[in-house]
């Protein structure tokens, strides 16, 4: 390729979701024309580019009829991919570097301290959880008791206990990991008759973002196993964090048709999800009888989530307003990759904070700042530090997450390229997460 970048897009196992970039100097096609075979991806112009083509025919006859060049070419060609590899293989060892010396991700249930220091009260109340609902299953299974009772009576039950969880935890800091380790193993064989309960905690380690639970969360209706599981189904689907994933794709969607209406460009205004999962909230923009105009990039890691989300697009008519990258934020953050868009007017991740360090983040916010447009916005979810069922999470579920206060977004941010610039901080009606609002303005170097 001689100008220009193109994009690669997978066509194997879902269309339209771009895995690469190239520039001038690169070149695209060889595997194909060394294995004999179709190509396995498509590669589409990003901008105005200039390449040379190498027709089959015409090559063969060069490489035999120029002595020494088909050797040269060869040897080129190996150099090419040898390179290609050699990226790789650093790439897949920055990755696993990342997964395994991060404590977050790291956490194990047996040989914690204080395990044989469990408070008493906790026990107690454990014990006391078991047998309400023990009982309740009786009366549930006999009908002497009306469902809204049943209701009611599951989530005061669940919630004292999760009360006395918290409460224990805030006077035994030391044993933390023990009474949670302690209540996860009492209390598993009751949570998981909850359907929600048994996907979330099994909720793949690979995900970066939340997108999974939210489709569970918007999809499935609440149902369990046995007597109490559905019960406890909507116990866990009522509390605070759970509401808040539902409902959360309405902040971006709002703020999103509030900039479309002062965008004035003829052009569609550009936008960028970061950790866009299935994009759920982008495709509900779409399906309204007046969606903003507005062309969207969304960039996960999950190739799945994004084909699923194009071939959505593709039945109803609205791809051509979405672009879908397929690319890792941890990745982005250490400059391993790189993602080649226009400047936006918004880039926003409703969920990459809870994953990435403090260091992590700083170089995605400058990453942002870069490809934002002057009086560009930035729009950044993050659990909040006073999160209400931040115990739940934790201890039960195991999502071991990050969490910050509006203080730790604020140093953040100063610490960006977005330097001094007024960072706007506001929680969701629930208190679940925070949500950082920056607007790229001219300021002094």
């Amino acid at each position: 390729m001689r100008k220009g970048i193109v994009r690669v897009e997978r066509a194997a196992s879902g269309r339209d979701v771009a895995i690469a970039f190239l520039e001038p100097g690169e070149i695209f096609g060889e595997m194909s024309f060394l294995e004999g075979v179709p190509t396995s991806a498509a590669v589409i112009a990003q901008e105005e580019v200039e390449v040379c083509v190498l027709n089959e025919q015409n090559l063969y006859s060069l490489l035999t009829s120029v002595p020494g060049l088909s050797d040269r070419f060869y040897q080129s060609l190996a150099h090419n991919l040898s390179n290609r590899l050699r990226q790789t293989t650093s790439l897949v060892s920055h990755l696993m570097r990342r997964v395994q010396v991060s404590p977050e991700y790291d956490i194990q249930r047996t040989g914690q301290q204080g395990q044989d220091a469990i408070p008493p009260e906790l026990i107690g109340e454990t014990e006391l959880f078991k047998e309400n609902l023990q009982s309740i299953k009786q009366e549930i299974r006999s009908k002497d008791i009306e469902d809204a009772e049943a209701q009611e009576q599951i989530n005061k039950i669940c919630n004292m206990l999760i009360s006395s969880l918290r409460e224990q935890l805030i006077q035994e800091p030391k044993i933390q990991q023990a009474i949670g380790t302690y209540l996860f193993r009492e209390t598993f064989p009751f949570f998981m008759l909850s359907s929600f309960i048994d996907l979330a905690f099994r909720k793949p380690a690979n995900r970066t973002s939340d997108s999974y639970v939210t489709e569970l969360l918007s999809q499935n209706e609440p149902e369990g196993d046995g007597h109490l599981g559905i019960y406890l189904d909507r116990w866990i689907r009522s509390l605070p964090t759970f509401l808040a994933l539902k409902n959360r794709g309405g902040v971006i969607t709002d703020t999103i048709k509030q900039l479309a209406e002062n965008w004035t460009a003829d052009n569609p205004m550009p936008v960028t999800s970061l950790c866009s999962g299935t994009a759920s909230e982008i495709l509900n923009l779409y399906f309204q009888t007046e969606p903003p105009n507005a062309h969207i990039t969304c960039v996960d890691f999950n190739h799945q989530d994004l084909s699923a989300a194009a071939n959505v697009a593709h039945k109803w008519g609205f791809r051509d307003r979405l672009t879908f990258i397929q690319d890792n934020i941890f990745l982005l953050a250490e400059g391993y990759s790189n993602i080649d868009i226009a400047p936006q007017q918004m880039i926003y991740s409703v969920s990459m904070a809870n994953y990435l360090s403090d260091r992590e983040l700083i170089r995605m916010l400058d990453w942002v700042y870069d490809r934002l447009l002057p009086n560009g916005t930035v729009i950044l979810g993050s659990f909040h530090s006073a999160n209400p069922d931040r115990v739940i999470l934790e201890h039960l579920l195991e999502w071991h997450s990050i969490y910050r206060s509006a203080e730790d977004l604020e140093k953040l941010f100063a610490h960006t390229r977005f330097r001094s610039l007024p960072v706007r901080i506001q929680s969701d009606e629930y208190g679940v997460e925070l949500y950082a609002v920056c607007t790229k303005t001219w300021q002094e170097e």
